[in-house]
């Protein structure tokens, strides 16, 4: 079987960040996230690479007006027992479409990356929907993605691939998933960090080493089909320049490079992501490593036959098989 390559871009704005920051202290970087998909679209179309957008389903409105027309009725809206967790409380201070709120709503920028080759649009919720924050329930995760279906197919696009929120879903969130007609999405690593370590601080600690070197392994595997749905683990977040690390830059790419030539030599998948906001600063830095990254995918694809799919080829390649 030959290799497989997956990106998927986390494409949330500033709806990813709200709970953790001020729009005063992260716009820089959602500004720039804007600025740099471009870009990255002229990186992907240079070495063939096909991507799966996961966007949060309110950057899909043209404004205010169109977006609440979606809204899943107040019982149905998540109730996180942190309601500092739940982006409808942007509403009441953010502006009312593109032009007046950039870092909320992107059906520009949305239209300009369907339109490029081996792009796939596809969801990251409607409300950026954590599943497994406490107070919310599965029949308000059902709301929120036949919110997220709805909009995306009024204004034209079909979404077949989700990724959830932190990468946080459960065995009932993945039911609904299935139930809605959706045929991949993205699970967190499949790593011993992630089923044995539960004290947070250790666990991001343990992550955070994990970037640079190989605690858990090289992170190839071939995609499962469970029950009609296909799982695409993530196996690598490219993680932006950290100050504090700054010398450990090369070994960082480095370890993305050895997993790719891992999952090239055994014909395994290897599914990089990131959030385009990551890059929004150190923006031309940041696309000369992933320059490097896709050259070394070129010399893959042509040594060991590795292919670029999206996540929906992916997941229809598995289903076929």
């Amino acid at each position: 079987m030959q290799s497989i390559f997956i990106i998927s871009l986390d494409f949330e704005l500033f709806w990813g960040m709200q709970d953790c920051s001020t729009l005063e202290e992260y716009q820089d970087h959602v500004m720039g996230g804007r600025k740099a998909i471009p870009k990255l679209l002229d990186l992907f179309h240079d070495h063939n690479i096909h991507a799966t957008w996961a966007t949060v389903g309110f950057q899909f409105a043209h404004s205010f007006e169109e977006v609440k027309r979606y809204f899943p009725p107040d019982n149905l809206r998540p109730s996180y027992t942190n309601m500092k967790l739940s982006t409808y409380n942007c509403f009441s201070y953010i502006g009312k479409d593109e032009h007046t709120a950039p870092c909320f709503y992107a059906p520009s920028l949305i239209d300009k990356i369907a339109h490029c080759d081996g792009q796939e649009i596809g969801s990251h919720t409607f409300s950026h929907y954590y599943c497994r924050e406490a107070g919310q329930t599965t029949e308000q995760f059902k709301a929120d993605m036949q919110a997220a279906q709805r909009i995306a197919e009024a204004n034209g696009y079909s979404i077949t691939s989700v990724v959830l929120p932190r990468n946080q879903c459960t065995e009932e969130h993945i039911g609904v998933l299935r139930e809605l007609g959706f045929t991949a999405y993205r699970d967190e690593e499949n790593d011993w960090i992630h089923e044995k370590v539960s004290f947070r601080p250790l666990m991001r600690v343990l992550r955070l080493i994990d970037v640079y070197f190989p605690l858990t392994g090289l992170g190839g595997y071939v995609p499962k089909v469970e029950n009609g749905i296909v799982n695409l683990i993530g196996s690598r977040m490219y993680k932006p320049y950290f100050r504090p690390l700054a010398f450990l830059e090369k070994t960082k790419i480095n370890r993305i490079k050895r997993q790719m030539l891992h999952a090239a030599k055994r014909g395994l998948t290897f599914h990089l992501w990131w959030h385009p906001h990551n890059i929004g600063v150190r923006t031309d830095y940041h696309l000369k490593q992933l320059e490097e990254i896709l050259c070394y995918y070129d010399e893959l694809k042509e040594k060991y036959g590795m292919r670029s799919l999206n996540m929906r080829e992916a997941a229809e390649e598995s289903l076929n098989r």
